[in-house]
């Protein structure tokens, strides 16, 4: 998980998903990377799992394609007003899970 900058007020937390160079796609609900399955454990979705598809793209040198670990409420690159995060705006890494307090541990 990155920090990045959304614009020069707002700082999100999300899940990298896809790395440069890599090709992500959304089909029917499920996420491929390279055209493979991702077997996702983390992911977690309020109610019934609903994805819109997302066309195959492939990811230049600088550019991540990030999700929110709440897929049915979570603005992430699936959305043109985030897209992809460029290389040059992640901030930082997440290293330590702090709330809720159940789930509280080191990454």
């Amino acid at each position: 998980m990155f920090k990045y900058k959304y614009d020069i007020h707002t700082r999100y937390i999300k899940r990298v998903i896809g790395l440069p160079g890599e090709t992500v796609e959304i089909k029917d609900n499920t996420i491929y990377i390279n055209g493979e399955e991702l077997k996702e454990y983390y992911g977690y979705y309020d109610g019934e799992k609903k994805m819109d598809d997302y066309a195959a793209y492939t990811l230049r040198t600088d550019e991540y394609f990030v999700l929110g670990d709440n897929r049915n409420n979570s603005e992430d690159s699936r959305f043109a007003n985030v897209g992809v995060v460029k290389k040059d705006d992640i901030v930082g890494s997440v290293w330590f899970i702090a709330s809720p307090m159940k789930r509280m541990r080191l990454l």
